[in-house]
C-alpha cells in the first residue's frame, strides 16, 4: 500500500506543472482516474483538486468496494 501510495505521490507531483499543491482539470488528464471524477473529487469546488482531496476521495471509493 505504501508503495501504490508513494506512485500516486509522484503521479500527483508529475501532474502539477505550476507546482502550487493542486491540478485543475487539465492537469489532472495526466491522472485519468482523477479526470473522470474531477467534480466528484473537488469537494470544496474550487476548481481544483488538492492530493488530500484525491486521498479521501480514494479511501471512500476503496471502503465500497
Amino acid at each position: 500500500a505504501k508503495e501504490k501510495h508513494d506512485q500516486a505521490v509522484e503521479r500527483f507531483k508529475s501532474a502539477d506543472k505550476d507546482n502550487d499543491g493542486t491540478l485543475t482539470k487539465g492537469e489532472a488528464k495526466a491522472m485519468p482516474r482523477v479526470a473522470k471524477n474531477f467534480d466528484a473529487i473537488d469537494k470544496d469546488k474550487d476548481g481544483t483538486v488538492s492530493e488530500r482531496e484525491i486521498h479521501d476521495y480514494m479511501k471512500a471509493q476503496h471502503a465500497k468496494k
